[in-house]
């Protein structure tokens, strides 16, 4: 097994570790899955499980993720660029080292921080809510090479507002130093496919940008799973453990082969769940909010000849709401959900149940939601089995598939 035995940030860097106060190195990863499977056991204890099946080993212990927000700081009066401190929302590590990406990205994050120095511009400050730059977004295809940058500015970045052609450079926004964009450009583009400029000055600390700028490429990726083909947008949901996600689609698969009629996945994100059970089902449709997320499942509906997928841009609840009496309702045989973080909606899991479908399967990435849900599911269906996924490695988050059938 390879450690990061260079890495000075580990047991420091909130990216990298497994909980509050852990060692200078990781455990091996054998003992790290045996924690993360008996903690999800625990958590699942209260309830009639049928079958627990072990804990799916990620393929990569190291370089697994798919994507990173790296934050920009300030940092005793200088930028820094990396991730965030564990346990602190405003002290970002000026990262060196980071065995979450591949060296590819890595090399970009530094490149883009040196960049950034010479031009003289300053890092996001948490608590003022100022400077130029706030987050460096990465993004890359496992298994096509390809690459994606996001850029999160302050306006006061731009020059003007005609940065708007599409992968044109020819009038560069920048009003620090004397090459701007372009002189980052050259710099990075041999290691990107694509990049993006995103703007915005909202207080929220968050990743993203209404105002996008495409600075060249075609502004999306690609990754492949399990034979499909999947375009990626700046903002859409795909799980960031790609090889790890082909093990939990493969899972998915084969409870969906023993089915046919409608499936329904809510919080579908760019289609990836969707998409992979298309061949089990007569009709599948995927829900979520995300427009880009959406638009990119249709596309790679399109793009896998995939003639049986639907997919709407609409909350689960308003979804689940006017699904009763449909002819989608009449086929419904299975339904899949896959919530944030925060577990569904109260609301929706009534409106879920009152659907009633007949198998269920739900993803989860944060075990102690899944357990509280499961307290609303269980009076009207039986676990049939639950299994624990791991997809990050080296954090204390885990992944678990919990497959239902109605009592």
């Amino acid at each position: 097994m390879i450690l990061p035995m260079d890495c000075t940030h580990f047991g420091i860097c909130g990216g990298c570790r497994c909980e509050p106060g852990a060692p200078a190195q990781p455990p091996p990863y054998p003992a790290e899955l045996a924690q993360k499977e008996s903690r999800v056991q625990q958590l699942l204890s209260a309830y009639d499980v049928e079958e627990w099946r072990p804990i799916v080993a990620s393929p990569e212990e190291w370089h697994y993720r798919n994507k990173m927000e790296y934050a920009f700081a300030v940092w005793d009066e200088h930028l820094v660029l990396g991730l965030r401190e564990a346990g602190r929302f405003d002290r970002i590590i000026d990262v060196e080292t980071c065995y979450l990406m591949s060296p590819g990205s890595l090399e970009v994050l530094k490149r883009v921080r040196s960049w950034a120095h010479a031009q003289g511009l300053k890092g996001y400050h948490r608590r003022r809510h100022e400077g130029d730059l706030r987050y460096l977004v990465l993004r890359e295809g496992k298994n096509t090479g390809d690459r994606m940058a996001v850029l999160i500015a302050h306006p006061s970045m731009l020059s003007s507002p005609a940065v708007t052609g599409r992968g044109s450079m020819d009038s560069p926004p920048v009003t620090a130093g004397n090459d701007g964009l372009w002189g980052l450009r050259q710099q990075i583009e041999p290691l990107l496919s694509t990049a993006w400029l995103g703007v915005t000055d909202a207080q929220s600390d968050v990743a993203r940008a209404e105002d996008m700028r495409l600075l060249w490429g075609s502004g999306t990726i690609t990754e492949t799973l399990n034979r499909r083909t999947y375009q990626i947008s700046p903002y859409s949901f795909f799980q960031t453990n790609t090889r790890g996600t082909e093990k939990l689609y493969a899972l998915l698969q084969e409870w969906g082969s023993e089915c046919r009629g409608a499936l329904v996945d809510l919080y579908c994100g760019s289609g990836g769940i969707t998409l992979a059970l298309a061949d089990s089902f007569d009709r599948v449709v995927g829900i979520d909010t995300n427009r880009g997320a959406i638009e990119d499942a249709k596309i790679n509906a399109e793009r896998n000849s995939i003639g049986n997928a639907e997919f709407v841009c609409e909350d689960a609840l308003e979804f689940l709401k006017k699904l009763p009496g449909s002819k989608l309702s009449i086929q419904l045989s299975a339904m899949i959900v896959d919530p944030p973080r925060a577990g569904l909606h109260p609301k929706a899991l009534q409106a879920l149940l009152e659907m009633n479908p007949p198998r269920l399967a739900y993803v989860s990435c944060n075990p102690e939601s899944l357990a509280r849900d499961l307290q609303s599911l269980v009076p009207f269906y039986k676990i049939r089995s639950a299994q624990p996924v791991d997809l990050f490695p080296h954090t204390a988050h885990v992944e678990t598939v919990v497959f239902m059938e109605h009592r």
